[in-house]
């Protein structure tokens, strides 16, 4: 196999398919003491392949593609210069050549709030994805002792290791986007230049974006970068907001389906803010995008929308739903619904509502909903407890909200505030899990359970239809059922007795039973695989 100058990379939480249903990757959020390490290796995050010739990957994250199409532009080589690999295959392509590492971080110390709230909910402990980039990060430290490369590290996760990435052996640390600044540090590095600490690759502009060349795991397209709300907890709003050219998300759309990918998903912070200037929707722009995506004969769901952007776009709305068969093949969009506050709204989330009224957010949360419910659209809302300063009747209002949206099809999922790195609210304190011991905040998780485990009952065919492997399917759907069991079982005392609930959670770990866990798992998987077959 040959040896690379530039070796690219990412822990094992980001560089696998997810058995081809990236819903199983929040799995890794949780605590590792509560998903068995077999299940992760086998199931959850397997092994992506390597050409044995070569080392480089089938297919990689999205974020590591557009890396990949940068140095090429810049005139590096993917076959002299630079590789992108698996964790596990560190070994076989690094060696006395190799000059750089690069990894990319997503969740490195399990900070992310997704991850911090489950840590909360179920006791404690580290995160499989704070667990993976350990794992990582003490491989590649082994072979920098032995071939003295330079570690370099990027990606959204940067701000998690801000103050502690010098002991993981760490030269360089960067932040924002990568598509300009990497090359042209790798370049210098090349020339034996010394450079460590932290950099700032800022905002690429978009002629400088190159397109993919290569399949990005889960068929994704980037539509748009950045975000022009500006809501003051999250740090894509901190980066300018673009528009990607149709030219580019056409080939890269392409390049999916030649890899076998059929279905696209549009990465973005809004979809339907696709070709806006600011905050109101570009209808004939939206209609252009889906002519592309019509002609390349795929289908095509946004990762995120907004309320706002919803509310504006009803004709929109519907005529994505019924191009793309929404009516068979349910679409899932992320959306921040985060507070039913007003006060909170306009404090740290003013643009939010925009171009609505802040005063009208529960009306344009009902009506949104309505809008993408009736297109077939069930979406997964995030709602933020613990922002800062804010009081019981915050709470209340986020509980009123909650409730005016019991009627309609969507999850909603109650995320403790993150302080994320490079937002404007990085310096406050993460939400404290004492804040559970208001009557008020039980009493949200109650109704958001309650309602999520009816939610996922109506939605459960449709959502596992979506894992390709047959006996997977099955797998994932006794998971889930054995789940929503369990949660029907305790969700009473989330009321009543959550205290009890979390020490309970707190001692279980799964990977003490792990030897006959793992024998009743491959039995299940085996009968379910002799069903199918």
């Amino acid at each position: 196999m040959p040896h690379y100058k530039i070796v690219i990379t990412s822990d094992r939480a980001t560089m696998t398919n997810y058995s081809d249903f990236n819903a199983l990757g929040f799995l890794l959020c949780l605590p590792k003491r509560l998903i068995p390490k077999f299940l992760v290796d086998k199931f959850i995050a397997p092994r992506l392949r390597v050409d044995k010739k070569t080392g480089w990957v089938n297919v990689a994250p999205y974020a590591l593609r557009k890396l990949e199409a940068a140095l090429i532009m810049r005139g590096f080589s993917p076959i002299e210069d630079f590789v992108i690999t698996t964790p596990e295959n560190l070994p076989k392509v690094v060696n006395e050549e190799t000059r750089i590492v690069a990894i990319h971080v997503l969740d490195p110390m399990g900070l992310a709030p997704v991850s911090y709230t489950l840590r909360v909910l179920f006791g404690g402990g580290d995160t499989w994805t704070k667990t993976l980039f350990l794992k990582l990060m003490d491989k590649v430290r082994k072979l920098k002792e032995k071939y003295n490369f330079k570690i370099v590290v990027g990606g959204p996760g940067t701000w998690q290791i801000r103050d502690i990435y010098r002991k993981f052996g760490i030269d360089l640390l960067i932040h924002g986007e990568g598509e300009l600044i990497f090359p042209e540090v790798c370049k210098l590095i090349l020339e034996g230049e010394d450079i460590s600490g932290e950099l700032d690759g800022g905002s690429v502009p978009l002629e400088l974006i190159p397109p993919i060349l290569n399949p990005a795991r889960g068929g994704m397209v980037q539509i748009t970068r950045g975000c022009p709300r500006r809501c003051r907890f999250c740090n894509p709003t901190m980066f300018n907001f673009r528009s990607i050219p149709l030219d580019i998300i056409r080939q890269e759309i392409e390049v999916n389906k030649r890899a076998g990918y059929r279905a696209m998903s549009l990465v973005t912070e809004d979809g339907l803010l696709y070709g806006a200037k600011g905050v109101r929707v570009n209808k004939e722009a939206l209609r252009k995008l889906l002519k592309v995506v019509k002609e390349c004969s795929v289908r095509a769901d946004f990762c995120h929308v907004s309320l706002a952007a919803v509310k504006q776009a009803p004709d929109i709305v519907e005529e994505w739903s019924r191009e793309n068969e929404h009516f068979k093949n349910f679409a899932f969009p992320q959306v921040g619904l985060e507070t039913g506050s007003v006060r909170l709204l306009k404090k740290y989330m003013a643009g939010k509502a925009a171009p609505w009224r802040v005063e009208d957010w529960h009306e344009i949360a009902e009506e949104s909903t309505e809008i993408m419910n009736r297109n077939y659209w069930y979406p997964c809302y995030t709602l933020i407890l613990g922002l800062p300063e804010e009081t019981e009747d915050d709470a209340k209002a986020t509980l009123e909200l909650i409730k005016r949206l019991d009627k309609y099809r969507c999850w909603i999922f109650p995320l403790f505030f993150v302080p994320m790195g490079h937002s404007m609210l990085e310096h406050e304190n993460f939400a404290k899990p004492e804040i559970l011991k208001y009557d008020i905040y039980r009493e949200i998780l109650y109704e958001t359970l309650e309602h999520n485990i009816k939610f996922t009952k109506f939605v459960l065919d449709k959502f596992v239809e979506r894992i390709k492997s047959k006996y997977a399917q099955k797998l994932v759907r006794k998971f889930i059922e054995y789940g929503l069991s369990a949660f029907e079982n305790v969700k009473n005392q989330v009321r009543s007795n959550l205290d009890q609930l979390l020490d309970m959670a707190a001692k279980v770990d799964l990977n003490s039973f792990v030897s006959v866990t793992k024998l009743v798992f491959e039995s299940i998987l085996a009968k379910f695989r002799r069903k199918v077959e």
